[in-house]
Formats: C-alpha cells, sequence, structure tokens
C-alpha cells in the first residue's frame, strides 16, 4: 500500500529528502505523498525513509491503496530506468529476512563500465553530515467550530396539555399573549409571561456561556502557543550555544595537539648553567 501522510504532519520537511522517487511535496497545508510516484521504498531500504525520519509519526500505510511487493518493485524499475535492480534488492516485505551480500541498485552504465565487483565489496565511506536546517515555524490549521445556530431558528417543544401530543413553535411565537395552536387537535394555548421569562432566560444564558467559553478557550490556546514557540527558541539558542562550545573546544585541543608535539628536528630547548629550566 502505498504512505500517506496524515493531519498530524507539522511541516517539518524532513521527510522530503529522503524519497528516492521525489514522491513528497509541500501542500496546501501538510506535506503529501503522490501514490503514482511512491514505491515504499521497495528497491532502496528495507523500510520507509519517510515514516523512519518523521519526528511525530505521521507518514503511515494508507488502508486505501493496497499494493503488492511486485508492484511496487516494477513502478521502482519504471520510474528509474536507469539503475539495476538485482534479484535481492531492499523492501520493507523483506525486512528481517537472511539476504545474500547486499545487494544495491546501482547504475547500469557505471556497472557497464567497470569490471565485476570483488567478492567483499570495500568498506562503506563515513556518512556526511547534512548541513544544518532550520527548524519548521509550527502553525496550526484554523479549528473549525461549532457553528452556533441563529436564536430565532431554535424549535422549542411544546406538548400539548389536551391531547398529550408535541410539536415545536420558534421562539419568537413565545411572546406574552401569543396563542399557539396544536397541529394534532388544534386545541389553543396562551403563552403566560412565566413561560415567555423561562424561555428567553434559557437561551440568553446559553448564548451568554457559548461566547464566553469561546473566547476564554482562544485566550488560553493563544498563550499557550506563544510559550511553545518561546520554549522552542529557547531550545534552539541552548543547542546552538552547545554546538559553538564544542566546536571551539576541539579546535582548542587540536591546537594543543599540534603544539606539544615532539617532532623531529624541533630545537631543544635552551637549559641553564644549573641544569633547572
Amino acid at each position: 500500500m502505498a504512505t500517506m501522510i496524515t493531519g498530524e504532519c507539522i511541516n517539518c520537511g524532513a521527510c522530503e529528502p529522503e524519497c528516492p522517487n521525489n514522491a513528497i511535496s509541500q501542500g496546501e497545508e501538510i506535506y503529501v505523498i503522490d501514490p503514482l510516484l511512491c514505491t515504499e521504498c521497495v528497491g532502496f531500504h528495507d523500510h520507509e525513509a519517510c515514516a523512519a525520519v518523521c519526528p511525530v509519526d505521521c507518514c503511515v500505510p494508507d488502508p486505501n491503496n493496497v499494493e503488492t511487493e511486485g508492484a511496487l518493485i516494477a513502478r521502482a524499475r519504471a520510474l528509474h530506468q536507469d539503475v539495476d535492480f538485482s534479484e535481492n534488492f531492499e523492501s520493507r516485505f523483506r525486512k528481517g529476512a537472511e539476504k545474500p551480500a547486499a545487494a544495491t541498485a546501482t547504475p547500469k552504465k557505471a556497472e557497464a563500465a567497470q569490471p565485476a565487483a570483488p567478492a567483499t565489496p570495500p568498506p562503506a565511506p563515513p556518512p556526511q553530515s547534512q548541513p544544518s536546517r532550520a527548524p519548521a515555524e509550527v502553525e496550526e490549521p484554523a479549528p473549525a467550530f461549532v457553528e452556533l445556530p441563529d436564536i430565532d431558528s431554535w424549535e422549542i417543544p411544546v406538548r400539548c396539555f389536551k391531547c398529550g401530543e408535541s410539536y415545536t413553535s420558534r421562539p419568537k411565537h413565545f411572546t406574552i399573549g401569543n396563542v399557539l395552536w396544536c397541529p394534532h387537535c388544534h386545541k389553543s394555548m396562551v403563552v403566560k409571561d412565566n413561560l415567555n421569562f423561562q424561555i428567553r432566560t434559557a437561551l440568553k444564558e446559553f448564548y451568554d456561556k457559548w461566547e464566553c467559553d469561546l473566547v476564554e478557550f482562544q485566550t488560553r490556546r493563544e498563550k499557550e502557543l506563544i510559550e511553545f514557540r518561546a520554549r522552542r527558541k529557547k531550545d534552539l539558542d541552548n543547542f546552538l550555544a552547545q554546538q559553538k562550545r564544542d566546536l571551539q573546544a576541539t579546535k582548542n585541543r587540536l591546537q594543543n595537539i599540534s603544539d606539544s608535539y615532539d617532532a623531529p628536528g624541533r630545537p631543544a630547548r635552551k637549559r641553564s648553567l644549573l641544569g633547572w629550566g
């Protein structure tokens, strides 16, 4: 199944450069994966590279797009026609299975120009450090709050005292002295001041509390977001300061090694006549 990115994506961008097929790109709100380019890294890795580097684990298999290993390696070969995928290609379907010597995807042209590889592959070069990337700013999507209905659109239940059946009426009909008619038995009911007061009070208290709760919630969320950004900036500043200290400490160490090295032919220090110093 192709891999998908869920709504928990924080737009850090860590997954994009890891994809061997360039299937990951920045969408309108979060990063997205093109299912026509995704091969779940079959042919290149025994795991999905995007999921391995995702800090919030939002790169997950798409249950609505299930694909076999054969279909995925066929797509990889179609996308990378200059790469020779041997029968021992890397695949998450084979993760943990015993395989012969490491079989990596190599360009066909390079393979034709070089002699056969020795039985024991040469040691791999040390990994190169990736350039530092500024952390992405966390942008939350606008919350979809529940829409509050207009106060006059409520359907207020009324039980007929004559036939016992129920019907509804709008708040504007519950004015003092207004007559409500039961649609079942056509019996009338006059609205008194206590009924009008109770309905208007219940609706006003509800709308006032709704607005107060919404303002309080938004204020608290904004405060938490400001504090979160401040913590992230402090952590980043501390990390960068530690990197600078480590860098300077290594420079000082190398300088001390160079200054203390007793190189052959180095002029000896002059000693005093009494043998001190």
